[in-house]
């Protein structure tokens, strides 16, 4: 009956050190999830060189574990911007999620706001 007990219990602690590794794995995974969405934004944002900066604006992007955004992002008016917004929306939403799925921390400090976007050597700067 010892023998028993002992073999169930290396089984039990095999399985939950292996469940554990499958979350890590998972988180990676999401993590690495986001931040190919991050980037195909990023690219999204700029392909269109900035000539005149009446042509952009910015949006918030991110959801920090506190609430609020990670930063800010310039993007041309004269891109599909439906297209560019939903996929801000998109990752802000998987952001949520991943923050409340695996108890992620922040912290909580909000970045400035920037007040408009000038154009300098083709990019986008922001003003604040």
């Amino acid at each position: 009956m010892n023998k028993f007990l002992f073999f169930t219990a290396l089984l039990m602690i095999q399985l939950i050190s292996s469940c554990s590794d499958d979350d890590d794995a998972t988180r990676d995974d999401e993590s690495a999830n986001l931040n190919a969405l991050l980037v195909e934004i990023q690219e999204m944002a700029s392909s269109v060189d900035c000539t005149d900066a009446s042509d952009w604006t910015y949006t918030a992007y991110g959801n920090k574990a506190c609430g609020g955004p990670v930063g800010y992002i310039a993007y041309s008016t004269n891109m599909d911007t439906a297209r560019f917004l939903e996929k801000v929306a998109q990752h802000r939403r998987a952001q949520e999620a991943f923050n409340e799925k695996w108890d992620v921390i922040s912290d909580c400090s909000l970045p400035g706001e920037p007040s408009s976007v000038r154009c300098e050597d083709g990019a986008p700067v922001f003003e604040y």
